[in-house]
């Protein structure tokens, strides 16, 4: 009964008039509060684009007529989410742009599902596994606490599972959810726990600490969207790459080596994974990771060649090309590019406009809150210890002008050092922002300084010392 209600509801709010009757159509709809822009983006399984509008009422609503089941995503002013769509769902979407994982709320047929999944994310993203004390308990003790969690959580989905019959795809779905969250956890507990990690401290984890890795399944094109999934992929493969070449030899160091390092990571993406879209996926952002924080051109060149040789992504392949290009433009000596960015006053202005001093340019993105607020406290202090650098904020988004004076003010920070770009899409290439947390240090000329240092590595400080 509550079905037939719900789709007389959804026929009556949208105005539908097709009295086509298909029992597997799929609808998805809803309403974003707040939006930053006037569109929501949806991938489909297949890597199939829709563009879906929202009318004056920042209401949507999408009938899919070639319709392909499993994991979409959806993207809306640099925020994105996960959706589980199946045959005869009809799902409308709830969506704040102020708390945008935290708002999400769905209901209809297909409802129940999404937000058990929304509601294990938020739970495992916040719980103990996430805090960095749970990385200093020891090893076994570690790895103990960890099976148990796993063992809870998949009990919890049998629980509602029984409650709520799904189909195999679901159950397969929720359950990576869990396993990978875990299983990311271990891959990345060593370095947190060691530190700088030697030969020796892997013979302190349990015997059966990686076992786990029995279960990974290299190639499963019905995640290949997932997170959760890729989550685990990056730090596991960054951890056999690390184990094969310390195991040859014991002196080998990440940073003195990071080139050989990386190398070996696309070798083993190569040989590991043989899905296609999986496989690029991996060898384009572990080549852009490269490539963004290379003080080197020649090996990020030669990494470049590497990864040419590997993908069978055009898109990819050029992608990787304009960024190679586009950080050669941004070594130190070099004048930054003539980005456009508009002011809290509406006006646009050349970017190497705006500086008075040597300035420190950090980025924010509306999907990263935690950084945002983070990056802008951590200014404020910096900004008391060198009086004579001046600090300036860009937001990386397309985002409508209150949408953005809302969130700085709602926070408490002073707007005066605000920025955002005119063109975001193209100043992000352009300046090779592929991570939120990257900056850009620059003389009040607008010559580039430092293109690769970090705000929040303990030698930051000492690095603006250089630059007083």
């Amino acid at each position: 009964m509550k079905s037939i209600y719900f789709l007389i509801v959804i026929a009556l709010f949208y105005g539908c008039q097709n009295t086509v009757k298909n029992e597997n159509i799929v609808f998805i709809g809803g309403d974003i509060i707040n939006p930053s822009n006037n569109y929501l983006v949806l991938y489909d399984p297949k890597d199939n684009i829709d563009t879906l509008f929202l009318n004056t009422n920042n209401k949507f609503s999408h009938h899919f007529i070639d319709f392909n089941p499993g994991i979409y995503s959806f993207v809306h002013g640099g925020n994105h989410q996960s959706i589980v769509l199946e045959p005869n769902d009809s799902i409308m979407m709830h969506i704040n742009t102020h708390d945008f994982d935290g708002s999400i709320t769905f209901n209809g047929i297909g409802a129940r599902k999404n937000n058990y999944l929304i509601e294990l994310l938020s739970k495992l993203e916040n719980g103990n596994s996430n805090n960095s004390d749970f990385y200093t308990l020891e090893p076994l003790m570690f790895h103990q606490t960890i099976e148990t969690e796993i063992f809870n959580e998949i009990k919890s989905l049998q629980l509602f599972l029984k409650n709520n019959p799904n189909s195999q795809l679901f159950k397969k779905i929720a359950a990576s959810t869990i396993k990978y969250h875990y299983f990311t956890r271990k891959e990345i507990y060593p370095y947190r726990h060691f530190g700088v990690i030697k030969l020796s401290d892997f013979k302190e984890l349990p015997p059966n600490f990686y076992k786990f890795r029995k279960e990974i399944i290299y190639n499963d094109k019905e995640l290949k969207d997932f997170y959760p999934y890729y989550n685990f992929l990056f730090p596991h493969i960054n951890n056999l790459a690390f184990e094969q070449l310390i195991s040859i030899d014991a002196n080998f160091n990440l940073d003195s080596n990071n080139f050989e390092y990386t190398d070996h990571k696309l070798n083993l993406i190569d040989s590991l994974v043989t899905n296609s879209m999986i496989k690029n996926n991996l060898l384009k952002y572990t080549t852009r990771n490269f490539i963004s924080n290379s003080k080197s051109i020649n090996k990020s060149y030669i990494l470049y060649q590497s990864f040419l040789d590997k993908s069978s992504n055009a898109k990819d392949k050029l992608y990787i090309k304009n960024l190679f290009k586009n950080t050669q433009g941004l070594q130190p000596g070099h004048q930054l590019p003539a980005i456009e960015v508009i002011n809290d006053n509406n006006k646009n202005l050349n970017i190497n406009s705006i500086f008075n001093n040597t300035t420190v340019i950090y980025f924010w993105d509306n999907a990263s809150r935690y950084h945002f607020e983070n990056s802008h406290i951590k200014v404020n202090t910096l900004s008391k210890l060198f009086p004579t650098i001046d600090f300036i904020s860009i937001n990386i988004n397309s985002m409508n002008t209150s949408v953005w004076k809302n969130i700085i003010y709602a926070n408490q920070f002073n707007i005066k050092n605000e920025y955002r770009f005119s063109n975001p899409l193209f100043a992000k290439k352009r300046l090779a922002i592929n991570y939120i947390k990257k900056i850009l240090i620059v003389d009040k000329k607008g010559v580039i300084l430092n293109s690769t240092a970090s705000m929040f590595d303990p030698s930051f400080e000492k690095i603006l010392k250089l630059y007083e």
